[in-house]
């Protein structure tokens, strides 16, 4: 057992507790977790972006952690099955394992700051009848444990200027505002972060990979702005804004409690168990309604759409020139996963307008391509050395756009299974680009486009086939997804991602992910989507023979538009490069 496993199980049998709720979260509930916050991680050793861990201080019951299908893989690499059974579910199904061990499990812990409203009352009535108590920890056992934090956060914060986002502050807060007086309230509070930084046109380096300023918000309807934080740069950026006061986040509760005779608008599924606790215990009025500014920004205009574009060209130009470096570098016997990610970066970085990549780049050859999320390590860190498949997902963020792509490549010979499966993939692909739909569709209803190729050969991938992203925010922005469970609408203005896949068990994984916008046909009932991301397809791992007319027109066309767009931006003296780009977008 781990030291930092004992360490925690004897601090839960101080406090009496049978078992510990451990979430990968922090309070804002957003996907990415700032390194000082990654708790599961510390207990479990699990590096993914989604799992939920019982901590179990019973002898008699087993610690368990889950996580989604994109994970089963890296699952079973980085967590001890010694001490956890790792299963496949999300929340419900931690829920569920409660109920199952309810005759064993008394009390469990839980953070009330790590939980959302929404996630508790799902808790309790799967546990409806349960004799187990909910504990209500005031501090975080891990933090309690975790004695050396040494994380340095640059708190920068920087514009976006309205020549790229596309509408001042004010108007949004306005819109905003109209929606509080709406529901005969005083005051939204918004507890998501990308929101706020959307509102206020303002971006910052509070996490690595999301540009977010992380803050809790209190608007009010008449236009005053209260923000809470830790980041201490906010004060100063926002010292001759009248309407808009920074507070430290410990003074939050006081603030609503101040403000004791006023309703409050939130959003349930973002609302803190702990800020609930508040709001109930000093009789605090509020109402529920899904968060409108999620709404708001999902629906991109036309200047951030036309950033996205930019944004797409020249990360297009970068990862030609990473294609053309790998494949006069790919039979050195030097190149390995981690090496190959950084030198996207580095020439990424010779942008100006680069701010940061958008999430950690997915860079795995062979077996490890077959690991959805897969993150190179010193460990694990590939050589590139023979016939096989190589995998990069990989996006940035520029001041103008945000950039999310996946493709896979070819090293060496290709077996004639590589060539089916890969085509199989492509034609989902098509199908979810080429796709023409009414207006009032839903995201589960195109996830099976993405499908119906693979499943056509007993084939499917464990993950959705599409999502949200943001406009130099979250690379995955809800509340928009193209999955199997997505209930969302797909409206004109939204940014989606196309990305079917198919991972052969400790061989080979292969993904093919384009960004796309949706937009209105000529008969404004009907939906398509118009492709935003401009990097050739692997042509070598395409079997023709697989293809209908139209998807092989598809792809002639798409590289015949590759070609035009970033021929133009390749230097005229580099003859080199675009042969390269000329070879690599010919017709088949």
């Amino acid at each position: 057992m781990s030291t930092n496993l004992k360490l925690l199980i004897n601090s839960m049998k101080l406090k009496k507790l049978d078992a510990l709720l451990v979430p990968r979260a922090d309070m804002y509930s957003g996907e990415e977790v700032p390194e000082d916050e990654e708790r599961l991680k510390y207990i479990t050793n699990f590096s993914g972006s989604a799992g939920y861990a019982i901590i179990s201080a019973n002898s008699d019951v087993k610690s368990v952690l889950f996580s989604d299908g994109r994970y089963e893989l890296q699952l079973k690499k980085e967590v001890d099955p010694k001490y956890f059974d790792c299963l496949i579910g999300g929340f419900k199904d931690t829920c569920l394992f409660l109920k199952k061990n309810e005759k064993k499990i008394k009390n469990i812990g839980i953070d009330p700051w790590l939980l959302t409203l929404k996630q508790y009352e799902l808790l309790k009535s799967l546990l409806k009848g349960s004799k187990i108590k909910f504990e209500l920890v005031d501090k975080n056992l891990i933090d309690e444990i975790w004695i050396e934090k040494n994380f340095i956060v640059k708190n920068k914060i920087f514009e976006i200027s309205n020549q790229i986002n596309g509408e001042p502050a004010s108007s949004k807060f306005n819109r905003l505002k109209k929606i509080i007086k709406k529901n005969n309230c005083d005051f939204y509070i918004l507890f998501n972060p990308a929101g706020l930084s959307w509102l206020l046109n303002i971006r910052g380096t509070d996490l690595k990979y999301s540009p977010v300023i992380r803050s809790f918000c209190v608007i009010s309807k008449t236009g005053e702005v209260f923000i809470f934080t830790k980041n201490h740069m906010l004060k100063k950026y926002f010292c001759k804004n009248k309407e808009i006061k920074i507070y430290n986040l410990d003074d939050f509760s006081n603030l609503l409690l101040n403000l004791k005779n006023k309703k409050f608008l939130i959003d349930p599924n973002f609302l803190p168990l702990k800020i609930y606790h508040i709001l109930k215990e000093n009789y605090l009025p509020y109402q529920f309604i899904n968060c409108p500014v999620d709404k708001f920004k999902a629906i991109k205009n036309p200047l951030e759409l036309s950033g996205f574009k930019n944004a797409h060209l020249k990360d297009g130009l970068a990862i030609l020139k990473f294609l053309f470096w790998f494949e006069k570098n790919v039979n050195s016997n030097k190149l390995t996963e981690i090496c190959l990610s950084q030198k996207l970066f580095d020439i990424r970085s010779l942008d100006k307008t680069f701010i940061c990549e958008s999430f950690a780049t997915i860079s795995a050859f062979e077996e490890n391509g077959a690991i959805i999320h897969y993150k190179a390590s010193n460990s694990s860190n590939k050589k590139i050395d023979k016939s096989s498949l190589y995998l990069i997902d990989t996006g940035a963020h520029y001041l103008d756009g945000t950039t999310d792509i996946t493709r896979t490549l070819l090293v060496g010979k290709a077996k004639s299974q590589m060539l089916d499966d890969y085509t199989l993939v492509l034609k989902g692909h098509i199908a979810i680009a080429s796709a023409s739909f009414p207006v009032g569709t839903k995201g589960r209803e195109l996830d099976t486009l993405g499908r119906v190729a693979l499943w056509s050969e007993g084939k499917d991938y464990a993950h959705g086939t599409g999502h949200g992203v943001g406009h130099v925010l979250s690379v995955h922005e809800g509340p928009i997804s193209i999955s199997k469970t997505s209930e969302c609408y797909i409206e004109s203005g939204m940014v989606i991602s196309n990305e079917p896949g198919y991972y052969k068990k400790g061989v080979y994984g292969i993904r093919i992910e384009n960004l796309e916008f949706v937009k209105e046909k000529a008969n404004k009932n009907f939906l398509c989507f118009e492709n935003l991301t401009r990097v050739p397809l692997e042509l070598n791992l395409i079997n023709k023979r697989m293809l209908s007319s139209f998807e092989i027109n598809w792809i002639n066309n798409y590289h015949k538009k590759v070609y035009q767009d970033l021929s133009k931006l390749i230097d005229k003296d580099d003859k080199e490069l675009l042969l390269f780009l000329k070879r690599k977008t010919t017709t088949i």
